[in-house]
C-alpha cells in the first residue's frame, strides 16, 4: 500500500514542458558576414594605397610581365619548334626587343621633335583660324582688366618672377632615370621569359595534395594562355589602326606619316582617352597641314571613322562578347589608374582590367566580379574547378 502510495506521489510531468521548443541560441554580437566585407575593403584601400606608394618598382614590374606575357608564345615556339633553349630564347627575344625600341627612337624622336618645334606656331594659326569667334570673348577679358585695374590700390607692389625651368634642362634631368626603368623592364622581361614556368613549379609544390596540384596547374596554365592570347590580339589590332593611320596621314599629305601611326598604335592601348588624344593632335597636325578649315577638319574626321571601324567591328569580332568590357567599369578603371601612374597608368589600364577579369573567370570565388566587369560567365568545364 505504502509503495503504490508513493508511486502516485510521483510528479507527472506536465504536457507544456514536454512539447516546449528548445530556445535558438543566442546570435553573435557581430555578424561575420560584416567581418568579412570590412577586411575586404580594408585590403582593396590597402592594395591600392601600396600601388600608389610604391609605383616606382610596381609599374616597371607590371610592364615587364606584361611584355613578356606577350612574347612568350614567341620564346615557346623556338623552345620547342627550332630546340633553342628557353634562356637563349629569351636572350634572342629581349634583344630583338631592344633593337626594335632603339630603331623606333631614332627613327621618331627627329619628326617628333620638329612637330613639338612648330606646335606653338600651329596653335597661333588655329588662334588666327577662329579670331571672329574670339572676338567677343577678348573684348570681356579686356574690359575685366580694366575693372581690375581700377579696383586696385596704387601701392600694389607688381609680381615677383620666378624663374622657370627650361625644356632641355628638364630633359636632362630626367633622361638617365628613364633609361634606368627601361633597363629595369628589360632585365625583367629576360628573367621572366627565361625562367618558363619556374614560378608555377613552386606553386605546385606548395599545394599540398595531388588533386590541388592539378587544379593549379591547370589554372594557371589557362589563364597563362588566355592573357597572352588577347595581349597578342590587342596589339596586333593596334598595329594594323597605326598602320591604317599612317596610309591615311599619308595619302592627305601630312609630313611624318610614321609618327602619327605610330601614336595611333601606342595610345590605342587607353581606351577612350588615347583616341581622344591622338584626334586632338591629328587635328593640330591639319590645321598645319592644309589652309582651309574643311581640309584641316578632313584629317581627325577619316581618324574617328578609323577608330568607329575597329572599336565597334573589327575588336569585337575577333575579341568576341566574351572578352568584351564594360565601359562604365572601364571608363572607371581609366580614372582610376590615370590618377594614381599618370599617362603610364591609362596605357596599362586597359591590359590589366582585361587580364584580372580573365584571372577572376577561372576562379570560382571570383566569378562574382567577372561578370560585373562586362565578361560572360566562364564555361561549365572551367567553371567547376576549385580555386
Amino acid at each position: 500500500m505504502a509503495a503504490k502510495d508513493v508511486a502516485h506521489a510521483r510528479p507527472v510531468p506536465r504536457h507544456d514542458d514536454a512539447e516546449a521548443p528548445a530556445r535558438p541560441p543566442s546570435r553573435p554580437s557581430l555578424d561575420v558576414r560584416s567581418i568579412k566585407r570590412c577586411l575586404v575593403a580594408l585590403l582593396v584601400f590597402a592594395s591600392l594605397a601600396m600601388c600608389y606608394l610604391g609605383q616606382e618598382i610596381i609599374v616597371p614590374l607590371l610592364v615587364a610581365l606584361l611584355l613578356a606575357l606577350l612574347l612568350s608564345p614567341i620564346v615557346t615556339f623556338l623552345e620547342h619548334k627550332l630546340r633553342v633553349p628557353r634562356f637563349l630564347g629569351g636572350l634572342l627575344t629581349t634583344a630583338a626587343v631592344v633593337v626594335a625600341l632603339l630603331y623606333g627612337m631614332f627613327s621618331l624622336v627627329l619628326p617628333a621633335k620638329e612637330w613639338i618645334a612648330h606646335a606653338p606656331a600651329t596653335l597661333q594659326r588655329i588662334e588666327q583660324r577662329f579670331s571672329d569667334f574670339r572676338q567677343p570673348i577678348k573684348q570681356a577679358q579686356e574690359a575685366s582688366k580694366k575693372i581690375e585695374e581700377l579696383t586696385q590700390p596704387a601701392t600694389s607692389t607688381p609680381p615677383v618672377a620666378t624663374a622657370q625651368p627650361s625644356l632641355l634642362s628638364s630633359i636632362a634631368i630626367g633622361t638617365p632615370r628613364v633609361l634606368g626603368k627601361i633597363a629595369a623592364v628589360l632585365l625583367l622581361i629576360y628573367f621572366f621569359l627565361s625562367s618558363g614556368d619556374g614560378f608555377l613549379r613552386r606553386m605546385v609544390e606548395i599545394a599540398p595534395t595531388l588533386h590541388e596540384k592539378r587544379v593549379v596547374v591547370s589554372i594557371a596554365r589557362e589563364v597563362q594562355n588566355e592573357m597572352s592570347r588577347y595581349l597578342m590580339t590587342v596589339s596586333l589590332i593596334n598595329f594594323g589602326l597605326g598602320v591604317a593611320t599612317a596610309i591615311m596621314t599619308a595619302l592627305f599629305g601630312v609630313p611624318n606619316p610614321l609618327l602619327w601611326g605610330a601614336v595611333a598604335c601606342l595610345l590605342n592601348f587607353a581606351p577612350y582617352v588615347g583616341p581622344a588624344c591622338t584626334g586632338v593632335a591629328l587635328t593640330l597636325a591639319g590645321f598645319s597641314a592644309f589652309d582651309t578649315l574643311g581640309q584641316a577638319l578632313m584629317l581627325p574626321a577619316a581618324f574617328v571613322a578609323l577608330t568607329t571601324i575597329e572599336g565597334q567591328l573589327i575588336t569585337p569580332t575577333i575579341i568576341g562578347r566574351r572578352l568584351a568590357l564594360n565601359p562604365t567599369v572601364v571608363f572607371i578603371w581609366l580614372m582610376l589608374w590615370g590618377w594614381m601612374w599618370g599617362v603610364v597608368g591609362l596605357l596599362l589600364a586597359g591590359p590589366l582590367l582585361a587580364c584580372f577579369r580573365i584571372v577572376c573567370q577561372h576562379v570560382e570565388s571570383l566569378r562574382a566580379i567577372s561578370i560585373l566587369i562586362g565578361g560572360e560567365p566562364a564555361p561549365a568545364a572551367a567553371a567547376e574547378k576549385p580555386a
